[in-house]
Formats: C-alpha cells, sequence, structure tokens
C-alpha cells in the first residue's frame, strides 16, 4: 500500500505544481454525493481538493487546468468512514494462546496490515478501544502513520481494556496454578482503578475503556453482571476527566450500563441488552451508542468454523434475541448512533455492519452518519473531518451505485483519499 500511494502521490504531482503551498490539486467527479449532513444525495457533484483541504463542492465548478481530474463515474462519494471500535491487532480464528504466543513487536507488525486493509476498504479513521497487548503497540501505529513513516487510517487509542479480576479483560480460562500476566489491565478498588487510568495517560492513551460488565468472548463471566463497583467507576471517570481524557465501556448488561452512566462515562459500546431506562440517561446525557451488530452475529453463524469456543457461541446465541429487541428500541428512540464493528473478523469484512444496522430499524442514511458525522463528534474532531464540506481535511471514498438504495454498496469501496493523497485509486470502470 505505501508503495501504491507513492506513485499516486508521484502522478498528481506535476498537477499540483501550479497550486503553490496549497499542495496538489485535485477535481473529483463524483455520480452522487453524500455529505452527512442532509438527508439525500446529490447527483453529478465535483470536489476539488488542493493539499490536504477540500476547497470547493458544487454541481458547476469550472474545470481547472491545474487540476488532476478524477471521474468517478456512477459512483457515491461520502466522507471517509469512521470505525469507534476496531480491534487492529486481532486476527481472525484468534484464540486464548494465540495472544500469549506473539510478542507486542509481532502484535504492532500484524496491527499495521490490519489498519492498512481497514483503509482499504474506506475507514480513513479508527479507534480502537483496548487491544490484547501487555505494552502499547497500537500507540506506535498511530504514532508511526500520524509520522508518515507509513501509509494507514489515522487512530486513536484506548490502549488496553481495563477490567476487574474475573471480567471481560481477564484470561478466566487458564490454569489457576499458571503465573501469567494477561495482556490487558486488571485491577480491584478505585485507587488500582485510578493508578491504572494514569498508566494508560501516561503512555499516550487518546480514550480510557473500561469493562463495565462481562463479555461473550470471555470465559466463566457474566454479560448481564456488573463487573465494577460504583466507586470503582466513578474514580475511573474523575481520574480521566480530570487528565482530559474521555471513557468508554464494554457493556451488555443494562445494569453495569446504568452504572457507568452514573459514573459520568461518555460512551458505550455494545449495549446488547440497553433498556429504556439506560436510553433515556443516555439521551439526556448525550451520550452515544456504539453497537457492534455484525460481531454477535458472526460468533453464531462462523464461531464454530473459526474455533471459537462452544461455550461463547452459547453465550452469543442466548442473547441474540434480546439484542435484536434492544437495539431496535435504541434505535427507534433517536439516541444518537456511532458506528463500531468489534473486528474479531475478517477486517475487510467489518463494511458488513451497515446492512446489520440497517436490518436492526436504522435507515441506509441513518447507518451511514453514524461512520461520519457522528463519529467524527464522538471524537471531537467534527471541526474537520466526518462531512464533505469546503474546508475540512480532504477524507473522500467513493462505492458503486448509491448506498441508500442498496445499503451493500457499502461493503464494497473503490476509491480512498485520506488527507488528500488517493490511497486507493479508482479502477477502470
Amino acid at each position: 500500500m505505501r508503495i501504491l500511494a507513492a506513485v499516486v502521490a508521484a502522478g498528481v504531482s506535476l498537477a499540483g505544481v501550479a497550486a503553490g503551498a496549497a499542495g496538489p490539486v485535485v477535481q473529483i467527479r463524483c455520480g452522487r454525493l453524500i455529505d452527512g449532513r442532509g438527508d439525500q444525495a446529490a447527483t453529478g457533484v465535483t470536489v476539488l481538493v488542493a493539499g490536504d483541504r477540500i476547497t470547493a463542492i458544487g454541481k458547476d465548478l469550472p474545470a481547472n487546468p491545474a487540476a488532476r481530474a478524477i471521474d468517478l463515474g456512477d459512483a457515491t462519494c461520502l466522507p471517509g468512514l469512521i470505525d469507534l471500535h476496531a480491534h487492529i491487532l486481532i486476527n481472525p480464528g484468534d484464540v486464548l494462546a494465540d495472544s500469549l504466543r506473539r510478542s507486542s513487536a509481532r502484535k504492532a507488525l500484524e496491527g499495521l496490515r490490519n489498519a492498512q486493509v481497514r483503509l482499504a476498504n474506506g475507514f480513513t479513521t479508527l479507534r480502537d478501544p483496548g487491544d490484547e497487548d501487555l505494552y502499547y503497540s497500537t500507540i506506535e501505529i498511530r504514532d508511526a502513520i500520524a509520522r508518515g513513516d507509513f501509509e494507514g487510517p489515522r487512530l486513536f487509542i484506548a490502549p488496553h481494556m481495563i477490567s476487574s479480576t474475573g471480567g471481560h479483560g481477564d484470561f478466566n480460562d487458564l490454569a489457576p496454578d499458571l503465573a501469567i500476566q494477561v495482556p490487558n489491565v486488571v485491577v480491584d478498588g478505585p485507587d488500582a482503578m485510578r493508578k491504572a487510568v494514569r498508566e494508560e495517560i501516561k503512555h499516550g492513551a487518546d480514550w480510557i475503556k473500561l469493562a463495565a460488565t462481562g463479555g461473550v468472548m470471555s470465559a466463566a463471566d457474566d454479560p448481564r453482571a456488573q463487573a465494577f463497583t460504583d466507586e470503582e467507576f466513578r474514580a475511573a471517570v474523575d481520574e480521566a476527566h480530570r487528565h482530559g481524557r474521555k471513557v468508554t465501556v464494554h457493556a451488555i448488561g443494562a445494569g453495569g450500563i446504568k452504572a457507568a452512566l452514573r459514573a459520568g462515562v461518555d460512551c458505550v459500546e455494545h449495549g446488547v441488552l440497553i433498556d429504556d431506562e439506560a436510553i433515556t440517561m443516555m439521551k439526556a446525557r448525550g451520550v452515544p451508542l456504539v453497537p457492534t451488530i455484525y460481531v454477535l452475529d458472526y460468533i453464531i453463524e462462523q464461531g464454530e468454523k473459526t474455533g471459537i469456543p462452544a461455550d461463547r457461541i452459547a453465550k452469543a446465541r442466548s442473547l441474540q434475541a434480546e439484542r435484536d429487541r434492544a437495539i431496535r428500541a435504541a434505535f427507534a428512540s433517536g439516541l444518537t448512533i456511532a458506528f463500531g464493528s468489534d473486528t474479531i473478523f475478517p477486517h475487510e469484512t467489518a463494511n458488513r455492519e451497515f446492512a446489520r444496522m440497517v436490518r436492526l430499524g436504522l435507515s441506509p442514511m441513518g447507518a451511514i452518519k453514524a461512520a461520519t458525522a457522528n463519529a467524527a463528534r464522538v471524537l471531537g474532531i467534527d471541526k474537520d473531518l466526518g462531512t464533505l464540506e469546503a474546508g475540512k481535511r480532504a477524507d473522500l471514498v467513493a462505492v458503486p451505485g448509491d448506498p441508500l438504495a442498496d445499503v451493500t454498496a457499502l461493503e464494497t469501496v473503490t476509491f480512498v483519499m485520506k488527507d488528500g493523497r488517493v490511497v486507493k485509486p479508482a479502477g477502470p470502470r
């Protein structure tokens, strides 16, 4: 991908000579354009990019002789997609022993590769909310991409998922007499929680992630049970907020969701068993839900083939019908929804989340906004990203046809631009 990006950059450099300090000029013609703000697509729109910024969008922009022209035909242009729940260190088919076998260095290499796969599939920005590495490889990947050492999506990182003993981030199927430090952060008590949050921030965390309940892909814990005490939740949120960091929570059961909300968390992941009271609390405070629908379906549909233990598949199956009812209610309530995939499956299939969101009641435009404008607001980057507007960063992707008519079009991304650089050129039509 780096070689491809270099070739493409070289191809636009001559067009940019006349652009001066603004950088290369690119003129992109879109069959349709969804800007992330309105509720309809516009047709026959041209986007003008200079350097890393959009300078103009319109139907009748005059041809710019200094610009490199890109005609995307009938394709629909959208803002660069944003995934708030991407696990770049996880590979399909990973089981417990795989995480323990791989060094932090190897995880960094694989994580960079997986991040680049996500970029090629239209996601120009990812948040990784805790991955299984004792050290901080995701921070190193983030910083290497930001420096320009490698092509990849911009990353926002919660280095670890902070868990209670026996909780979702603990490794509960290890033998009790096996002295192994698990590649997550496991704490008990408010003081230990504060220290863990400080350690995450010390090493570069953008976000703090807590396991507020048990999980599906963990052994011997209850997805319905609240994992931390109220005091532990409050300590985490107080410590994170004092340092200017936001807190998100893995949360399945309604009790854990509400306890985390009372403590002041900023975002909820999964929300599988969310109830009306929790929805009301989230709406009152403007807390978004990142529902990650496809992952539970994947565990049920593909778990046996990919080596997921039978007890995890059984957990997933026991939650699916309740999940469908709860998430439908959350969508119908008007709660703010932001896109997240929870990639324990092949990274190139994460775009399947869009169709699952629509199946549970979100409109295609609602699903697109979840992965663009809404997700950008959650990250606090909406002044620069999340919509296609003059003055914003030139993150733009294209898909064939009309995703408002067939949302599965979002599973085939044919063109990707990040910061004004074409990182995936459109193929021949």
